[in-house]
């Protein structure tokens, strides 16, 4: 496992505070949050938040989000997530579409969302990317004039091998909305997206293979799909490849693993589904032993995401087992 990058958050922001010139000034914030000191941290990086510090505005929209700190008051983290993200704040531009798609702190507005996600994404940020496929996919954030009459358009390129048009073909197929529902095909077409690299139709083919849905199920081949998007990045793929430890589904059973992926799961997902996260990481807890336990938090701390490599480049890092 790899150290974490920019689009595991919260934890994974704090870990790159001292790697990062643009945080190398946030340390003695840093200091105090990781002992637990989260008013000192807020106070060491509310002053530089407040003199124009785009990485201490991420950090201080991060600690409103949250609630550490100061009460919980999504309407502030997405006024400092904005000064952060306008000036070109990766992570900020990161949860500032997430707010926006999921209509936390200001009102649900998926053009906003995908323009953020957008802005993360051209910065090399893989889950960004992820997201804007699966809004525009679900006809989410389309400019106006554009709807799923544009299906046409999105099958000619699928066809053409877009892995990006493959995924929102499939996904027409999957609900009805712009094709007629059609499981098998859905499957047809995440695979080949999936097989291209790209992490949500990973994910999505993952889900195929577990619930029978379009093709015989097979926990084995979900669990291969779900690591493969889960290296990439993709929090709720890397909740279920927790799951399937868990349980010994597809896979040998493995509570230790399982407490790792829920452990990295809960740090990139948000309320509710980060909060089931973390009850499946504290329940399993209770299986491991304390030198497990420091292992997998050894793990969890220096993971990091890998996007995959085109099939014809050099072969992608082995994940773990």
């Amino acid at each position: 496992m790899r150290r974490p990058s920019r689009s595991l958050l919260p934890a994974a922001a704090l870990l790159l505070l001292t790697a990062s010139p643009p945080y190398a000034d946030l340390s003695e914030g840093q200091r105090a949050y990781e002992r637990g000191d989260y008013p000192a941290a807020y106070r060491e990086w509310y002053a530089l938040a407040d003199s124009g510090s785009a990485a201490a505005q991420f950090l201080i929209g991060l600690m409103y989000e949250q609630g550490r700190g100061v009460p919980r008051d999504l309407a502030q983290a997405v006024m400092w997530y904005r000064r952060a993200a306008e000036q070109n704040d990766v992570y900020a531009q990161f949860r500032l579409g997430f707010l926006y798609a999921h209509g936390r702190g200001v009102n649900r507005d998926d053009a906003e969302a995908v323009e953020w996600y957008g802005r993360a994404a051209r910065q090399g940020n893989q889950a960004a990317q992820s997201m804007v496929d699966q809004m525009l996919a679900e006809g989410r954030g389309l400019a106006p004039g554009r709807s799923r009459r544009d299906s046409e358009h999105v099958r000619q390129a699928a066809e053409q091998g877009v892995a990006s048009a493959q995924y929102q073909l499939a996904r027409q197929y999957a609900t009805g909305q712009g094709a007629g529902k059609d499981y098998a095909e859905a499957v047809k077409w995440f695979r080949r997206a999936a097989e291209q690299g790209l992490a949500t139709a990973q994910y999505q083919l993952g889900l195929r293979y577990a619930n029978g849905e379009g093709v015989t199920r097979d926990y084995a081949e979900a669990v291969k799909w779900y690591r493969r998007a889960a290296e990439q990045g993709v929090a709720f793929a890397q909740f279920n490849l927790g799951v399937r430890y868990a349980n010994g589904q597809g896979v040998d059973r493995d509570p230790a693993l399982a407490y790792v992926w829920f452990s990295i799961a809960a740090q990139g997902l948000s309320g509710a589904e980060a909060e089931v996260a973390g009850r499946a990481r504290d329940a399993i807890k209770g299986a491991l032993s304390p030198a497990q336990i420091a292992r997998g938090e050894g793990l969890v701390k220096t993971w990091r995401p890998e996007p995959e490599t085109p099939p014809t480049s050099a072969t992608r890092p082995t994940p773990p087992h």
